[in-house]
């Protein structure tokens, strides 16, 4: 820059110089320069008397050229030469600019693009005022010092102009960056060095300055108006060949480049002043802020434009919003620091201010850090991406939802699979709109801390990842190409919940599945195993997208063929058989993994694996005589032409054996051999093979498993029996007959018509072990020892429940039929009950109905399995007691034993649990009742344990069978089957009874009301409740009917057979115990209809009474006579009522007492109890019923009181004298 001398030293010293920045400047105008911005319409003297003699005009014309190699902001104020405090100004946006000033707002639009900027500068004169001119005398308006509007006056202008050409190119090199740059300036050079008529020969560009040229555009700024702003470059030289003659011929039109401004304080104190300079390190901060927002802007523009967001609009718009984000917070910035910078420089705030300012910028999400690792991080995003969509030319790429919509409503696909990425929104911009929401209502002073998360894609395992869903997607697209039902596509969706690359699986326009892994290319299959006519291959598909698979699709081929056979499965199983192979044959295979989208890569072929020569020999049969096996079998149905079967092999193992097998050849072509030295008792395995020479041998019939002989008992069982579990210990199932009856029942051996026969009931709660017991019991009866690998099952399980929580469902009966190795001398029938709990009464009813159904007459042992850990019996358990006790009676006590399973030896729990009870359990010596402890390690290995199985099982098992062996043989009692069926028959009796009582007495009634025309001998009708049979019929049940009495003994009953009806449970010692007549059983049989009784109204009239007594009479009846005989058939009445209430009240209580719950009830509390009950159902005539009960009852409470000798009171005393008949009907 030039200088200039002002005419005094002194106002040197105080004038600031400042670049007029395109702003028309004129001497003598005033500038305020805490705004930087000059003072309108008002000026110190008038401009009309600013005359040549008070300017001073110096021409020193001096032209520069200047390549400005950078954008920033700092070199383009070094290049426009704009002081510290100007800068400030122009960052707080307090200045506006124009001419070539307007540079300075001129940025790049991408990190890509090459810049250079060529400054042509020219300055022709400076004007200027003198001091003298400046007095405070030659002051015109001196009322500008105290308005304070302004700062300074303009005492000197520098005029030229000033002219940038940006060059911009989004191609160009350094190289060809410095190129343009030298042909221009040497071609602007030529303007000042040639005269004018010479330019236009000297300004010619050559075909290389061309060719340089040409790769940029040019924008010009300069001080006068052209037509357009961005030209070619060749443009630009037709403008800067212009330029001199812009000037005007005494270069009159010159414009401002540089300003003086002289303090107007120093002309009169009262004057506004500038008290405080901005420090230069605030300005650079503000600076660096601005300078970093272009930066933004600039990046922000690159990531519009990239690849990625081209591809992904809605992905785009996040970078459109941060863009305008930071536009919004720049502006926010800049109206903060232009209210703050004119005020500190007045003095009326501290810089600190401005400092604070900033502070917060960089404090917020907005800081420089933040944003140049989002930025960073999202250019790196972009271009991972970017890397994938490059991987993928020929696949559809779903740019939006709409498209994807689109693509998801064609009917002709059915399955699309998109390559997707999950482009989830930067977490910075809600912290960004937060903050600007947040310093809109009130500064924020909080210091903004973002979290530090690696992104997804600089994770490790992202990145293979997607490489290996890359690799994945491309195998699928190239491999159904042709598969018109299924498309391919490039989606980009917002997924939370899977971050980075994921594949989505959508059918029929749905999300199937959105971490959908296509089956990658499957490995190698493997033959298992192979037989003349097939071979089994095992898939081995890879672990990616293995859950996805449906199926496989199977090739195969002779080898030396260039065909394939094909077969497709629809199931995951990964062995699949070949069938229909041609003996002695190599075939190779390769397989697809099929998923419900299509299908994956082909897996690599197989080695040549050839088909046995022949089929296995056939007709295998096999019989053990003692320690040999003899076996025969006929030649194979299939031997392949040219193949001949010269011997076979013969293989046999123990079936417990893991190791190889034995074998031997028969050494000829023979269809039979005898395998010798065999353990007895011991199952083998054994199986032939075919042998064809030098073209191998035959796949081995399948495995025979067959016993060697032994005589031993148990070993026979085990012969007969099926495997059902292998070992050790082997558990087999025993073979019994079923009996085909009402309930199931097992018979294991030989059925014996004769000899001793026990019969044990086990009864417990589910859970307690009563069917392991049971088959415990049966391999105990049988010999099997602790040491044996094998155990027996006799419990025919119907649940799909383990043995530990099995629950029988039916009344079970297991007869063992003694044998004389057995270990007990008699045979033995288990009674197994079901585990009780739900349906404890249905159970109860079974069981007894089972007893009855069956002919068991008689019960060795009743056997209560609890378990050992209970410290409490269960409700369930204790009913199941009680229950028990009710069938059989309190004569089956000595008989009940205590089984405790789940022992580990010691005193039992449960033990403490059973006393607290009231329930009569024998005793034994130790005070305790009398208890057998088992485990249940019954079907546990054998070979080591820490408790001896035959102290605690075996040893428990002898003591318990030699316990029921001295046992005492219980007959199962009817006594109480025929106390309920007494009790159910004679309800209906006594209220007939009662109804007959309400006849008489209405009867009665009625003659003493009408006893005028009974004494008139006049007929009349009168109204009584009459009993009525109804005969009733039945379908199921049978009916236990009494011929002689006409009378419904027992209903329903079990019994079918007329001729066994002395079984029936209304009989006792061959008489019937309900019927009126007490018969003997053979008058009763079955009947299938029952005879009830309803009651109803009945009209009666007294000619018919008096008509039955005098004939039963013999003589007339008068009505004494009448009412007399009423009176006695009505005591009568009441002593058949009381009669058959006390044999009901008796049949109760018996039942009670043999319950073991007795609760006796007096005939009065009885009575008590039938009034109550007429109360509560209310039926027709129940008030005259409860009316007859309670006389009844007064009888029976005076018959009550002298039994126990009591004091009858007179009133009382007297009622018994006249009913002393009373006595003789109760029965207790």
């Amino acid at each position: 820059m030039m200088s200039y001398n002002l005419s005094s030293d002194k106002e040197d010293d105080v004038t600031i110089e400042v670049a007029a920045l395109g702003h028309q400047f004129s001497l003598g105008m005033l500038y305020d320069i805490c705004n930087d911005k000059l003072v309108p319409g008002v000026t110190l003297r008038n401009q009309k008397y600013l005359n040549k003699e008070m300017v001073s005009t110096t021409y020193n014309e001096k032209i520069s050229f200047e390549m400005i190699p950078s954008d920033c902001l700092s070199d383009k104020f070094s290049a426009m030469n704009i002081s510290a405090s100007l800068k400030a100004s122009f960052l707080a946006g307090l200045v506006d600019v124009s001419g070539s000033a307007s540079y300075l707002n001129d940025t790049k639009t991408s990190k890509h693009q090459a810049r250079v900027t060529l400054k042509y500068s020219r300055t022709t004169r400076f004007e200027h005022l003198s001091m003298d001119h400046l007095g405070i005398k030659n002051v015109t308006y001196r009322d500008v010092f105290d308005k304070g509007t302004a700062t300074h006056v303009v005492t000197g202008i520098v005029y030229g102009t000033q002219t940038f050409l940006v060059l911009d190119s989004e191609s160009a090199t350094a190289e060809d960056l410095q190129n343009a740059y030298d042909t221009l300036h040497e071609l602007i050079t030529k303007l000042h060095t040639v005269s004018a008529e010479q330019r236009e020969e000297d300004l010619k560009v050559n075909e290389k300055e061309i060719e340089i040229l040409d790769k940029f555009t040019c924008t010009f700024y300069g001080d006068f108006a052209f037509d357009t702003k961005r030209v070619t470059c060749k443009d630009a030289i037709d403008i800067c060949t212009k330029l001199p003659r812009l000037f005007g011929k005494n270069e009159e039109k010159a414009v401002p480049v540089r300003v003086w401004l002289y303090p107007l304080s120093k002309l009169d104190r009262k004057a506004q002043r500038l008290v405080q300079e901005i420090s230069e390190n605030v300005i650079d901060r503000a600076e660096q802020i601005i300078e970093h927002v272009t930066e933004v802007n600039i990046q922000c523009n690159d990531l519009i434009n990239h690849l990625t967001a081209i591809t992904f609009p809605d992905y785009k718009q996040q970078f459109i919003q941060f863009k305008e984000l930071w536009e919004k917070h720049k502006t926010t910035f800049q109206k903060e620091l232009a209210q703050t910078l004119p005020l500190v420089r007045r003095g009326a705030l501290e810089e600190a201010e401005l400092a604070r300012i900033i502070d917060r910028w960089e404090q917020s999400p907005f800081g420089k850090a933040h944003s140049e690792d989002f930025l960073s991080n999202t250019l790196q995003e972009m271009d991972f991406i970017k890397s994938y969509l490059q991987m993928f030319p020929n696949v559809m790429v779903l740019s939006s939802q709409y498209n994807m919509r689109a693509v998801l409503s064609d009917p002709k696909i059915q399955y699309l699979i998109c390559y997707n990425f999950n482009l989830l929104e930067a977490p910075c911009l809600p912290n960004m709109v937060s903050w600007l929401k947040k310093k809109q209502n009130k500064p924020s002073h909080d210091v903004y801390v973002c979290g530090k998360e690696t992104p997804w894609f600089k994770e490790e395992e992202a990145s293979k990842k997607g490489l290996k869903y890359a690799a994945a997607f491309q195998e699928l697209v190239c491999n159904n190409k042709d598969n018109e039902q299924t498309g391919f596509a490039i989606s980009a969706t917002w997924d939370p919940h899977n971050v980075g690359i994921s594949i989505h699986l959508y059918k029929a326009g749905m999300l199937v599945s959105s971490m959908f892994e296509p089956p990658a290319k499957p490995k190698t299959p493997s033959i298992s195993s192979k037989t003349h006519e097939s071979i089994k291959i095992t898939m081995r598909p890879d672990d990616f997208g293995k859950e996805f698979i449906t199926g496989y699709f199977i090739e195969y081929k002779q080898d030396g063929e260039v065909s394939w056979s094909g077969l497709r499965t629809d199931s995951t199983d990964q062995n699949v058989t070949i069938m229909g192979l041609n003996p002695n044959t190599g075939y190779q295979f390769r397989y697809n993994a099929e998923c419900i989208a299509g299908i994956s890569a082909v897996s690599e072929i197989t080695k040549g694996k050839t088909t046995f020569p022949t089929g296995p020999p056939k007709n295998i049969k096999a019989v053990s005589i003692q320690h040999t096996i003899s076996l025969s079998w006929k030649e194979p149905s299939v031997i392949r032409n040219g193949v001949l079967v010269t011997e076979y092999r013969v293989e046999w193992k123990e079936a417990t054996q893991t190791q190889g097998w034995s074998n031997t050849r028969t050494g000829r072509k023979v269809e039979d051999f005898i395998i010798k030295g065999l353990s007895p008792m011991t199952l083998y395995k054994v199986r032939v093979s075919a042998v064809c020479g030098t073209f191998g041998t035959s796949a081995p019939c399948e495995d025979i498993e067959i016993f060697t002989e032994s005589s031993c008992i148990k070993h026979q069982f085990l012969k007969r029996s099926s495997k059902l579990i292998e070992g050790p210990p082997s558990v087999f199932q025993l073979n019994t007959d079923i009996w085909n009856t009402k309930y199931r029942k097992y018979n294991l051996g030989k059925r014996k018509l004769y000899g001793q026969n026990k019969v044990i009931l086990l009864v417990g709660a589910v859970g307690s072990g009563k069917t392991t017991l049971i088959n415990g019991m049966c391999n105990y009866i049988l010999g099997v020892d602790w040491e044996d690998d094998y155990r027996f099952k006799l419990v025919h399980e119907v649940t799909n429940q383990s043995e530990a929580h099995s629950q029988t469902s039916d009344v079970t009966a297991y007869v063992i039929n003694h044998n004389e190795e057995y270990r007990i001398p008699y045979s033995l029938t288990l009674i197994d009950t079901p585990g009780f709990g739900e349906q404890d009464k249905k159970i109860t009813q079974d069981i007894e109905t089972f007893l009855c159904d069956n002919g068991i007459d008689q019960i060795d042992a009743v056997c209560f399995v609890v378990q050992s850990y209970l410290t409490r019996l269960t409700p369930s358990q204790k009913y199941i007691f009680n229950s028990f006790l009710s069938v059989f009676g309190k004569d089956i006590r000595d008989n009940i034993r205590i089984l405790i399973n789940f022992s580990d030896g010691l005193r039992a729990p449960v033990l403490d649990a059973i006393k607290s009870t009231d329930i009569p359990f024998p005793l034994g010596n130790d005070g305790d009742p009398i208890h057998f402890k088992f485990n249940n390690s019954l079907f546990s290995k054998n070979q080591s344990s820490e408790l001896c199985f035959d102290k605690m099982f075996w040893t428990s098992m002898e003591a318990f069978f030699t316990s029921v062996g001295r046992m005492e043989t219980k007959n199962l009692r009817r006594t109480m089957k025929q106390l309920e069926v007494n009790l159910q028959t004679l309800q209906p009796q006594i209220k007939t009874g009662l109804v007959k009582i309400e006849e008489i007495d209405k009867t009665e009634s009625s003659l003493q009301q009408n006893k005028a025309l009974v004494t008139a001998n006049k007929n009349f009708e009168y109204e009584v409740e009459i009993a009525v049979p109804i005969k009733q019929e039945i379908q199921k049940d049978f009916i236990t009917y009494c011929q002689q009495c006409h009378f419904t003994c027992h209903s329903p009953c079990t019994i079918a057979d007329d001729n066994q009806k002395m079984n029936c449970a209304s009989m006792k010692n061959n008489y019937c115990t309900v019927c009126p007549g007490k018969c003997f059983w053979n008058f009763h049989s079955n009947q299938k209809y029952r005879w009830d009784y309803v009651y109803k109204k009945e009209k009666k009239a007294y000619h018919e009474l008096k008509h039955k007594y005098e004939q039963v009479s013999g003589e007339v009846m008068t009505l004494e006579n009448i009412l007399a005989q009423l009176s006695e058939e009505y005591v009568d009445a009441k002593v058949v009522v009381m009669e058959l209430i006390g044999r009901s009240s008796h049949s109760l209580n018996r039942l009670q007492e043999i319950a073991q719950t007795p609760k006796l009830l007096t005939i009065t509390k009885y009575i008590d109890m039938m009034i109550k009950s007429e109360e509560q159902e209310a039926k027709l005539g129940y008030r005259s019923r409860i009316r007859y009960l309670r006389e009844v009852r007064m009888d029976a409470e005076l018959v009550e009181k002298t039994e126990k000798k009591e004091e009858l009171p007179p009133s009382q005393d007297s009622h018994y004298v006249g009913g002393e008949h009373n006595t003789n009907c109760v029965i207790s």
